[in-house]
């Protein structure tokens, strides 16, 4: 005896990016990998993090690189999540809580000891280095902030970040 089977749905195209994004590199093809059924595909992956273009594109030297790491690491190490629940039995990592402690006061005082290179007026610049390096803020949206165009944004942007790395990088002597 033959079941009835309900018709399928035709599956709906994803949703691809448009031209204009394709063309301004705003996503890129990669292979990704399907983590319950570990099989690999193409498809289409963002690449709205400036600093990781202009990584990829070769826009930054290798000191610039090591401070923006550097910076990176020192706000990884400040924003601690913190469980509002109790899970009794849970293993947390990182050692003791006391050395963690210490890791994220001394992350803290490194963070504020960097911030005071960029006194006064300066301070905006390190407000785009932040937008750009930790919270992945476009360059072009960035750079507006300063009050500059839409493609002349994206290079002050560049710069700017290329600028604060290079203080960073020459203060911290890295």
């Amino acid at each position: 005896m033959k079941r009835n089977r309900k018709k399928q749905a035709p599956a709906e195209p994803m949703d691809m990016p448009t031209a204009a994004q394709l063309a301004q590199g705003s996503y890129e093809r990669k292979f990704v990998t399907h983590v319950e059924t570990n099989t690999k595909s193409m498809a289409f992956v963002s690449a709205h993090d400036p600093v990781e273009r202009w990584l990829r594109d070769g826009r930054l030297s290798d000191s610039q690189e090591v401070a923006i790491l550097a910076v990176r690491r020192l706000w990884r190490l400040t924003e601690q999540v913190r469980s509002i629940t109790a899970n009794y039995g849970e293993r947390i990592g990182g050692g003791s809580a006391e050395h963690r402690a210490i890791n994220e006061i001394e992350a803290r005082e490194d963070l504020h000891r960097i911030v005071g290179y960029f006194p006064g007026p300066l301070k905006a610049y390190f407000d785009v280095f932040e937008n750009c390096c930790r919270w992945g803020m476009p360059a072009g949206t960035a750079g507006a902030e300063l009050g500059y165009g839409t493609r002349s944004a994206q290079d002050r942007a560049h710069q700017i970040v290329c600028f604060v790395a290079d203080i960073i990088a020459s203060k911290e002597r890295l």
